[in-house]
């Protein structure tokens, strides 16, 4: 099963499903955007927490699955902390030396990539709570009844069905492909993926005129209906998820460095 087949049938089958889409997509948007506005990493970081917490031991999110999930961001953002600390900045924290070379390690850099890399993280845990805990059909109602043009989400619509479909292709050449000993050694790994990629390409187009004959004996007229009944939330979660989101602004405030 694949990464993305896995997150699809985890937002169907959490502890947090039945919990009003509306609000899980309100609590992961407003969070996310303090986090990118925060001004020192203690707000982004408790979002971190905050939202791992919920996704771990409210929506019952197996630990190992979220862990590789966030694996590749975290790898990222050392690396871009890294960089930040010994390049960005003119103030001197301290210095060693590497192999003969001085390495400078800056108090600037060190500030900035400490915050860049929290930010970095608290987007990551609010986007993978929404994806982890509610269903993307349910997140497309909720587009469109926040007046999204139609054209862009009959788009992402389409193209959320499509991956899937690739993917699955994609999984089932591999399989043939391995079956035969296509991926014994790097040589024949290169020329598998390249056979890979170019069958999947000429599997696209087919698949897409598939698609497109399918809809017009439907009776496609270039809009796609989406049905849906998901009530408002009530006023009082909404008043108590803007003094959450107040309180971790306030935050901001407080001087770390």
């Amino acid at each position: 099963m694949t990464n993305s087949t896995l997150i699809d049938n985890i937002a169907n089958y959490n502890k947090l499903r039945s919990v009003n889409p509306t609000l899980k997509v309100i609590f992961a948007i407003s969070s996310l955007f303090v986090s990118i506005f925060s001004k020192n990493f203690i707000v982004p970081l408790l979002i971190t927490i905050i939202m791992s917490f919920v996704i771990i031991f409210a929506a019952k999110i197996p630990k190992n699955i979220y862990g590789k999930l966030l694996a590749i961001p975290i790898v990222f953002g050392i690396i871009t902390f890294l960089m930040m600390t010994f390049l960005f900045g003119t103030d001197i924290y301290t210095s060693f030396n590497f192999f003969g070379l001085t390495i400078n390690l800056l108090k600037d850099g060190f500030s900035l990539g400490l915050l860049t890399f929290f930010k970095m993280l608290g987007g990551v845990s609010c986007t993978l709570f929404l994806a982890l805990t509610t269903p993307f059909t349910e997140l497309f109602y909720i587009l469109k009844r926040s007046k999204m043009p139609k054209n862009m989400l009959e788009i992402a619509m389409m193209m959320y069905r499509y991956i899937f479909m690739l993917l699955e292709e994609a999984l089932t050449m591999e399989n043939s492909q391995k079956t035969r000993l296509g991926y014994k050694n790097l040589k024949t790994s290169y020329r598998s993926l390249g056979l890979l990629t170019g069958s999947l390409f000429i599997k696209a187009l087919d698949k897409g005129d598939i698609i497109y004959n399918s809809l017009n004996s439907r009776g496609y007229d270039g809009n796609l209906m989406f049905f849906g009944d998901i009530a408002y939330p009530r006023t009082f979660s909404i008043v108590l998820l803007g003094v959450f989101e107040l309180m971790l602004l306030s935050l901001n405030y407080i001087k770390i460095f």
